[in-house]
């Protein structure tokens, strides 16, 4: 997935159990010094009763806070437990301390604890135990492209395949999500972006259960695939399939191109509103080229290479 590249930018470290508003304000301040900002998480959870919530938890509530408004602007990163931080000559960088009046320092991360009324879930089954009930480490096989490019068709006959090979696996796909989960979601960049945090949240409880879940979305932008990925770093595999808008538009299986070029859509992937093609792909699949059983097959055994089932 995408990583920092040369930009300016700062690096705030901190347990932030839970993040607030005070940790917002550091943030702030520190987009005010850099272009972009590194969110860096101590690993502190269970180290003592300080510090209930996990790396994803804690990941979650940053981006609930700030991914509408500063996307792409940050990346939230797990961290050792530092306890000090120690530099020689200057190589270019300063520590800095900010102060962000004595209200905001006054904010209590333990009395916002209590205020949630949040108990984290700590199961009494081990990965490891359903990876050797099941057969195979869970997984989220997310599927991107541009509508009509053949997601929900080949994550529909992969389902299939991998189940009768003994997968525990499920498919996700806008039509079963969009029907009852997100059906309060319409169609502007927000919801898309809601959209798709949320599958990625679904996405990352199938995997942790044991399931290979094949999540078959448009996903347009770079920084909804990072997030998908980021609530589930193991055995995430992104799956472009690569295909001609011109190709996509002419199968147009639910007539979505048409009422798009007739202006009854708006912000419609690949007419007005973008499609980013990924950097970095796990797998593409050339949809133009490539029968649905050939792609199949690809998928196939590129599964039973990366996740091995026994």
């Amino acid at each position: 997935m995408s990583k920092f590249t040369k930009r300016k930018t700062a690096l705030i470290i901190g347990r932030w159990q839970p993040w607030h508003e005070g940790h917002r304000g550091l943030f702030l301040a520190a987009l005010e010094r850099a272009e972009r900002v590194a969110i860096g998480v101590r690993h502190t959870h269970a180290t003592d009763g300080k510090n209930p919530f996990t790396f994803e938890e804690v990941k979650e509530f940053i981006d609930k806070d700030l991914s509408n408004e500063y996307s792409g602007k940050y990346d939230v990163i797990e961290l050792p437990n530092i306890t000090n931080v120690i530099y020689g000559r200057d190589v270019g960088y300063k520590v800095e301390k900010i102060s962000l009046g004595e209200d905001v320092e006054k904010i209590s991360a333990t009395e916002v604890r209590k205020s949630m009324n949040l108990t984290p879930v700590n199961h009494s089954v081990e990965i490891d135990e359903r990876t050797k009930r099941f057969g195979h480490e869970g997984g989220i096989i997310w599927f991107t492209g541009l509508s009509g490019s053949g997601k929900s068709t080949l994550a529909k006959a992969l389902e299939r395949k991998l189940f009768d090979k003994g997968y525990n696996v499920y498919m996700l796909d806008a039509d079963n999500v969009r029907d009852g989960l997100n059906s309060n979601l319409g169609f502007s960049n927000e919801d898309r972006n809601e959209n798709i945090r949320r599958v990625g949240e679904v996405s990352s409880l199938f995997a942790e259960s044991g399931f290979i879940v094949l999540s078959a979305f448009i996903s347009p932008f770079h920084e909804d695939r990072k997030r998908a990925f980021d609530a589930h770093p193991k055995n995430f595999h992104e799956v472009f399939l690569s295909a001609d808008l011109s190709a996509c538009e002419g199968r147009d299986p639910k007539g979505l191109y048409k009422k798009a070029r007739a202006g009854e859509i708006k912000e419609f992937t690949g007419i007005d509103s973008p499609y980013e093609i990924p950097k970095d792909p796990s797998i593409s699949i050339d949809t133009d080229n490539l029968s649905v059983e050939e792609s199949v097959d690809r998928l196939f055994n590129y599964i039973l290479e990366k996740i091995p089932v026994k």
